[in-house]
């Protein structure tokens, strides 16, 4: 098959934890590099202010970087506004390649491969990754009107839609009425041969301490980070004789005013806490292998791929019970799922924790086992089987 796979807000090639680049930009690129090895050709297609270019990046795999709204650094808010150009730009500078397929990420894409869909006379599949009303709903932050309407016309008129969890189908047809015949349920996948247990052993940054957390990713208050910061200071005043440390690892996104060096003085912490650049995966499986606890904080996930990827590394999680994380995270087993976003909570935790190394060094072979359930290649596999199935009902 040959498959247009669209990312158009984020290139799948940008380093994850900085500027909108996450977990969908990994699950992105890993899942094309694993249907490439199968034998498919994939073209992931994103937009750029600079000149287009084409690179193959992989077996069977290329990157297409598109020019729409040339020389503008557009925010996210802004990219709603040129889904029509984005249309033209990408039906122009990929003329005389036939698809398949188009798989578009996130709802802008979605909004652009209706379009382009019916230009190429192909089904269009949809992973949403975050949907408006879901997040609304877990963050209790308000989601802009016009992207929850473009939402239900996105998931009413496209092919199918991919679910990376059961928890995300159930939100999909519990806020936007999908039905259940139209959704699929693929799990995203580790890189096992980055992101494994077997590291080389790192001098803790922060010399001995009782609990080592790392955290990474995006620097915005939706991914939690000041929860962390604020429960770790809960814990060191209620429990001054524990030494609880964290690495913090990714780059500001979004909000100017959410200043987490300045939250972390306000808490005391200035001599436990370190922040770190956005790192590349394979520095950052050194950094989870070699850390007690990977602290996901996040108000709402669609699944978490840094929870699935730090327990990989025989690292377990202590999350929020939101979304995905309730699935990606085995409570009890391979982590920890706190049932609210409380830092009082959270505290307590980290104090429990820290006085009971055993159960983290128990947790850690729960947490290895855990991720066994995700691979690329089976995600891959699955993700072929739902682009039949929308190929057969075009047919029929």
């Amino acid at each position: 098959m040959r498959i247009a796979m669209l990312s158009l807000h984020t290139s799948p090639m940008q380093q994850p934890g900085s500027g909108d680049a996450g977990g969908m930009n990994v699950y992105i690129q890993n899942l094309s590099f694993a249907l490439g090895a199968l034998g498919h050709e994939v073209h992931m297609i994103t937009r750029t202010a600079a000149e287009s270019q084409s690179l193959q990046v992989g077996e069977g795999v290329w990157m297409h970087e598109v020019q729409v709204a040339a020389n503008q650094s557009l925010s996210k808010e802004q990219l709603p506004e040129i889904i029509g150009p984005a249309v033209l730009a990408v039906s122009a500078h990929l003329q005389g390649l036939k698809f398949d397929i188009i798989h578009a990420h996130y709802w802008l894409s979605g909004m652009a491969g209706l379009e382009l869909a019916e230009l190429w006379s192909v089904p269009l599949l949809v992973s949403m990754h975050t949907s408006a009303s879901a997040k609304e709903h877990e963050s209790g932050i308000p989601e802009p009107g016009n992207r929850k309407q473009a939402e239900k016309q996105l998931l009413l008129e496209c092919a199918r839609i991919i679910a990376n969890t059961p928890v995300e189908a159930k939100q999909l047809a519990r806020f936007y009425q999908v039905e259940s015949t139209k959704l699929d349920v693929v799990l995203p996948g580790v890189n096992h041969r980055i992101f494994h247990p077997d590291q080389d052993k790192l001098r803790r940054p922060l010399g001995e301490d009782d609990l080592h957390l790392v955290y990474a990713g995006r620097m915005q208050p939706l991914k939690g980070a000041h929860l962390l910061l604020n429960a770790m200071g809960a814990a060191r005043r209620s429990h001054p004789d524990l030494r609880i440390t964290a690495s913090l690892f990714g780059a500001s996104s979004g909000s100017a005013d959410y200043d987490l060096k300045s939250m972390a003085n306000e808490q005391n912490l200035g001599d436990v806490v370190r922040f770190y650049d956005p790192l590349e995966p394979t520095k950052l499986a050194l950094v989870f292998a070699n850390a007690d606890i990977v602290a996901v904080p996040s108000l709402s996930e669609t699944f978490g791929l840094v929870a699935a990827e730090a327990q990989a590394c025989g690292t377990p999680v202590l999350a929020n019970a939101v979304g995905g994380l309730a699935y990606a995270v085995n409570d009890g087993k391979s982590g920890w799922l706190m049932p609210e976003a409380d830092a009082s909570l959270w505290a307590q935790k980290l104090v429990e924790l820290a006085q009971n190394p055993d159960a983290v060094t128990t947790a850690g072979h729960g947490a290895l086992e855990h991720s066994g359930l995700f691979t690329w290649e089976r995600a891959a596999v699955a993700t072929l089987a739902s682009y039949r199935i929308a190929q057969s009902e075009v047919q029929s």
